[in-house]
């Protein structure tokens, strides 16, 4: 079992890496929960979260998430990635810069009749906000992840 959901996740991550969006049908349950936005700004659902993605694409067309680790047990698999891209359009109200950043980040699945229904993803956003160049107060860095 822990393989096959392991295998999941891989096939997850490379229709997000691949544009694939149309694989998000068979892989996340109609019902599954993100922490990756509030609801009160965008209902979620699998339509939504091609959307979020498509927007992350035009502010980064080179983004890529590479996996670093993967790690599975019973029901739930831990994903530790690294993503990349070239600030080249609007991200969060901050203008391009043509930075290439890098961030890293965990997440937490769980699975159920080999779908996704539960993600919750843990990134070094201030880094992340902080290679964009978004003013941040010093003692938020050095809170920031390295």
């Amino acid at each position: 079992m822990s393989e096959a959901n392991k295998d999941l996740i891989r096939r997850y991550q490379d229709a997000y890496n691949a544009m694939e969006l149309d694989h998000l049908e068979e892989l996340l349950h109609p019902d599954w929960q993100s922490n990756n936005w509030p609801d009160d700004v965008m209902p979620q659902s699998i339509e939504n979260a091609k959307v979020m993605h498509r927007m992350f694409k035009e502010a980064f067309p080179d983004l890529h998430v590479t996996t670093e680790d993967l790690i599975a047990e019973g029901d739930t698999v831990v994903h530790r990635w690294t993503v990349r891209g070239t600030h080249k359009g609007e991200v969060i109200g901050l203008a391009p810069t043509g930075r290439e950043v890098t961030a890293g980040g965990i997440s937490l699945f769980r699975i159920a009749d080999g779908r996704i229904v539960e993600h919750w993803a843990y990134a070094d956003e201030l880094g992340f906000l902080d290679q964009l160049g978004a003013t941040l107060p010093p003692e938020y860095l050095a809170m920031r992840h390295r």
